[in-house]
């Protein structure tokens, strides 16, 4: 675990949906392979499941941030990435990417309370001041989490102590 990893470590409880005991926590390095086959169905477009993985796991990007899942009766089920100090994210900034659910476990929430709870945690600490995102679905999901569009683009920011972003939007993450 590098500096990076561990200023943003985290582990916690959200509260239970229905049957569902969620737990958000940082991601286990053996947990990399299931974590980015959760998108492979959206992001792996003409490529076959290895040369999808391959891409992943050579991936500089996938291995600058840290990964978070939501885990259901001990398995992830959702997953996102968390930036800090690349991609041209100021101070106390964090870029959150590559959200995605279990195919066979989207429409429940889980992806909703997995970038709600990461974003609350990050922002709670004293010296943060936004997160970022940029939407490669439709804005209206982010929007219905607190998230406002920058501008007239796909990049997004939700922040506790800042209602309106007047900077430049980060570089894509």
């Amino acid at each position: 675990m590098d500096n990076n990893e561990s200023a943003l470590s985290l582990t916690f409880y959200i509260h239970e949906i229905g049957e569902y005991k969620m737990q958000i926590r940082t991601a286990c390095r053996h947990e990399l392979d299931t974590i980015y086959l959760m998108g492979f169905d959206v992001w792996g477009e003409g490529l076959s499941r290895d040369e999808y993985l391959a891409g992943c796991q050579s991936s500089k990007k996938y291995q600058s941030g840290v990964w978070y899942v939501l885990v259901v009766d001990e398995k992830p089920v959702s997953s996102l990435i968390v930036y800090s100090d690349l991609f041209g994210l100021g101070q106390g900034c964090f870029g959150i990417g590559s959200l995605a659910t279990d195919p066979a476990m989207r429409g429940k929430g889980f992806g909703s309370q997995l970038l709600r709870g990461v974003t609350e945690k990050l922002l709670n600490a004293p010296e943060a001041i936004a997160t970022f995102l940029h939407a490669d679905i439709d804005h209206h999901y982010y929007e219905k989490l607190g998230y406002q569009r920058i501008q007239s683009g796909d990049c997004m920011f939700f922040s506790l102590r800042h209602p309106h972003y007047a900077g430049v939007p980060p570089s894509y993450f």
